[in-house]
């Protein structure tokens, strides 16, 4: 579960920024077709895009794979590789709304404010916009990644052992089964509040940065 949560949060976070500011700055056609897609993953449950996606990725991959000449065998591919993409998927689409609505945030005037003082565009979103935005966003961003954190759970259903799989195998070779659900859930309240500690030591440390 750490090592999905840590890769999906790597690969999601810049891939979502940049879709989020796509979005902010209403790029003509990237606006449109992101829309549509953000709408798409966002009401799908994660559980049916593991269920279908997971099932039909390695099949769709094989097929093009064999028309292109890539010679890469799509069924051997780690479980964890399709999960993390899945999770991107997932994640990617609400990341960017966080973003998007976090930039909007940002008062107009301190883009002009910058300007006033000879800043670029570049250099006031890097220096003015973005940190300020950063500091609202970081609350949903970390509700976010805890909610995903618990949704790795789900990833049991592809085979892969996470803290779910390895606690229902252990519990099938002595049929104890609410003594490991009940150690799954102590684990999961543990390190999940552990992180909403750590988001807010970081919203802390981002708002003194801004304030100055």
């Amino acid at each position: 579960s750490a090592l999905i949560v840590a890769a999906t949060g790597l690969i999601s976070m810049p891939l979502a920024f940049l879709l989020g500011l796509l979005r902010f700055k209403r790029v003509k056609g990237i606006t449109q077709v992101s829309t549509v897609l953000i709408s798409f993953f966002r009401g799908v449950p994660l559980v049916i895009l593991i269920f279908i996606l997971y099932s039909a990725m390695p099949d769709v991959l094989t097929k093009l794979g064999k028309l292109y000449g890539w010679g890469i065998d799509f069924y051997n591919i780690n479980r964890i590789a399709y999960a993390v993409f899945i999770c991107c998927l997932f994640t990617v689409a609400i990341m960017s709304e966080i973003f998007r609505s976090a930039l909007a945030a940002v008062h107009a005037n301190q883009l002009e404010a910058a300007h006033s003082v000879g800043l670029s565009t570049v250099e006031a979103y890097v220096h003015i916009i973005i940190p300020q935005a950063l500091v609202s966003a970081i609350p949903n961003l970390g509700n976010n990644i805890i909610n995903l954190f618990k949704g790795t759970a789900l990833v049991f259903y592809m085979g892969v052992a996470d803290i779910m799989g390895v606690a229902k195998s252990a519990a099938g070779i002595n049929y104890n089964y609410l003594e490991a659900y009940v150690d799954v859930f102590l684990v999961y309240v543990v390190i999940c509040f552990v992180m909403q500690k750590l988001f807010e030591h970081l919203e802390r440390r981002l708002g003194v940065y801004n304030a100055r």
